[in-house]
């Protein structure tokens, strides 16, 4: 219920902020254009009438003729741009109204798996927030973050097609029931493939149990061949599962996991992906956010840009 909650907060306040700010440079634009093309207009049929004092019948005729071409050119540009706005108006608050449906398609998800293990409740929110922020120490633009953050919020929504029995299983599980578990990734992938905005996270959540090396599941994926935010996510999934308390055992220190990591790059992780984590790391990064899995919010965000802006360390 914690992913659920963070998502519909995020959702309101997007809804808060963005669109009082595009309201008011959509009138601003409006209401400029509007005044401009009034002052153009008048100024032109000024002039065009002061010039009837001193041309000939004629040339006056076609003075003011091509002033009122001119007036009504003015006139035709003002009502095209007046509509071009409203137009884009309108397909911002579609384009809003469809995120804040996405986002509540998501938290629903995320909602749906919590209720079958709610052993883990908390850690596809958590895993999302460090993924985002070795996604932003990577250089990554936002949109690849974003797509990075929602797949980490998913990555084991295939566990909802898992057996109760194995799911459920306090203590370690036997061979039969670990290829049970091993179909978590394809049964996700299978679930969110018919959802269009979540084709890139789909990719993800099929390949977030591959190892850089090519021994992991469910295709044995090796090295670049799988996405870069399923390399990012092996690591980050791999910290929190480690710092995490499970029924068979304590949650592990922060440098444990760490030492871990270290211990499995170029095997497991991607040593790039594991340069940036260590980056992350010594900046403090990785305890602040997992700390709070519930700050989701834009100003996280932009903290975590800015403490990212400096080269990774050796």
């Amino acid at each position: 219920m914690a992913e659920q909650a963070a998502m519909s907060r995020k959702a309101k306040r997007e809804s808060a902020t963005a669109s009082p700010a595009q309201r008011r440079k959509l009138t601003f634009f409006v209401e400029f254009t509007i005044v401009f093309g009034f002052v153009a207009l008048l100024l032109i049929l000024a002039a065009g009438f002061a010039l009837t004092r001193f041309l000939g019948s004629d040339i006056r005729d076609i003075s003011i003729g091509a002033s009122l071409a001119i007036a009504y050119m003015v006139f035709v540009v003002l009502v095209q741009r007046w509509r071009i706005r409203r137009e884009h108006a309108a397909l911002q608050s579609r384009t809003d109204e469809l995120k804040h449906s996405y986002d509540s398609i998501v938290a629903v998800l995320c909602a749906a798996l919590d209720l079958r293990d709610n052993v883990t409740s908390g850690h596809a929110q958590r895993v999302s927030e460090l993924a985002s922020v070795v996604a932003w120490q990577m250089g990554l633009r936002k949109e690849e973050v974003r797509q990075i953050e929602k797949a980490a919020i998913l990555h084991d929504i295939g566990k909802i097609g898992v057996a109760d029995a194995v799911l459920a299983k306090p203590g370690p599980l036997d061979d039969t029931e670990w290829a049970e578990m091993r179909r978590h990734p394809e049964l996700g992938c299978g679930m969110l493939q018919g959802i269009d905005f979540l084709k890139d996270a789909t990719e993800i959540v099929y390949a977030h149990h591959e190892y850089y090396d090519g021994s992991g599941y469910p295709r044995g994926l090796k090295g670049d061949e799988i996405p870069l935010g399923a390399r990012i996510f092996a690591v980050v999934d791999a910290y929190d599962a480690i710092t995490s308390y499970r029924p068979y055992r304590k949650a592990q220190p922060h440098c444990k996991a760490v030492e871990e990591i270290m211990r499995n790059n170029g095997t497991q992780f991607d040593p790039v992906v594991v340069r940036a984590f260590l980056g992350a790391e010594k900046q403090g990064l990785l305890e602040e956010r997992r700390g709070d899995g519930r700050r989701g919010s834009e100003t996280a965000d932009a903290e975590v840009e800015a403490a990212v802006a400096s080269p990774v360390p050796d």
